[in-house]
């Protein structure tokens, strides 16, 4: 069984989130960016961003208290900018064209528990329990993992066993689920990790457990070194190699980047991953790093062994296409 731990009990953002909205006085506004600090942490913002439009609303929700950076009235999810203006000015907010005085009406006197710092904190001790050894031999069979969504809350897992000498997909299964937690950019690992090691947990009773996973998200390439490869490789206690289409840190020079070359992810100035221009018909990279139990050189040699002309690797690619494809029929 896989040791899931924190991931089992996680906080309700939106509810959190909701809290915090009731918070907002009469006559006052506030941000994206002032709610997301109020849950822990400032790149949530953007997940707060697409709430605010999204939610179910009801006629007493004090979602027109919260405006765009610099004051901007923003969406409204209960109809257009000017009815929220109207709402605003009827609790006593003045408004000049589409903006709102942040100095005047601003508001960011939230009490929370800041759910985000409490979760940052579960990453850095799950940091401490990655190992990153240098693998030589690559198993002959690999499997990858991916999830997609057939709605926002209920995910579809996948995984993809190839065969690395000739390509082909040899076994697979997948795995709906309902998923609480949103997608908030680097806490990727608590939307998805539960979901995934049900499905490993699954994967392990039926005997097709491989001795190397590709995971669709980072490994180490993540800025508090613990994307959810490495989360996934340190539950299920199996190597794993993250791949990504997102840089989420580090500094890398894709000047005149070639089909078939990589470059070094630095971090200062030590090397965390590696951006590979996979095929010439994708000028963008993708970007590789270890999980757990491999290192970079490893992480990169089986993911360019199993590139058959595509962007990706072989085990994500059926990851990715019968994930997506049980969510559209889950549909």
């Amino acid at each position: 069984m896989c040791d899931a731990g924190p991931f089992r009990d996680l906080p309700d953002l939106p509810a959190l989130l909701k809290g915090c909205l009731a918070q907002i006085p009469r006559g006052r506004v506030t941000t994206c960016g002032a709610l997301a600090d109020a849950l822990g942490n400032r790149i949530a913002a953007r997940w707060v961003g697409y709430f605010m439009p999204h939610h179910e609303h009801r006629d007493d929700c004090p979602c027109h208290r919260v405006v765009r950076a610099g004051g901007v009235l923003g969406p409204y999810a209960a109809g257009s900018p000017r009815d929220k203006a109207e709402r605003l000015a009827a609790e006593g907010v003045t408004i000049h064209g589409d903006r709102v005085d942040l100095d005047a009406f601003g508001f960011d006197g939230f009490a929370s528990d800041r759910p985000l710092e409490r979760l940052r904190r579960v990453q850095e001790q799950l940091a401490a329990k990655i190992r990153l050894s240098r693998r030589k031999t690559i198993p002959r069979l690999v499997a990858g993992v991916d999830v997609s969504y057939r709605e926002p809350d209920v995910g579809v897992a996948a995984y993809a066993l190839v065969d690395v000498d000739t390509g082909e997909l040899a076994w697979s299964t997948t795995l709906c689920r309902r998923v609480g937690f949103p997608y908030v950019s680097t806490y990727l690992a608590f939307r998805e990790l539960p979901i995934l090691v049900d499905l490993l947990d699954e994967v392990r009773k039926a005997g097709r457990l491989a001795e190397l996973l590709l995971v669709d998200g980072t490994g180490i390439l993540h800025p508090r070194r613990a994307g959810i490869a490495s989360h996934l490789g340190v539950a299920a206690s199996v190597p794993t190699v993250g791949v990504t289409k997102k840089l989420l840190c580090g500094k890398v020079d894709l000047e005149a980047l070639g089909p078939g070359q990589s470059r070094p992810v630095l971090l200062g100035d030590r090397v965390i991953g590696v951006a590979l221009r996979a095929t010439a018909g994708s000028r963008r990279p993708i970007f590789i790093s270890p999980g757990h139990r491999s290192d970079v050189a490893f992480a990169e040699r089986v993911v360019r062994d199993l590139l058959r002309g595509r962007r990706l690797p072989e085990p994500l690619y059926w990851a990715d296409l019968l994930s997506r494809r049980s969510a559209r029929q889950a549909s």
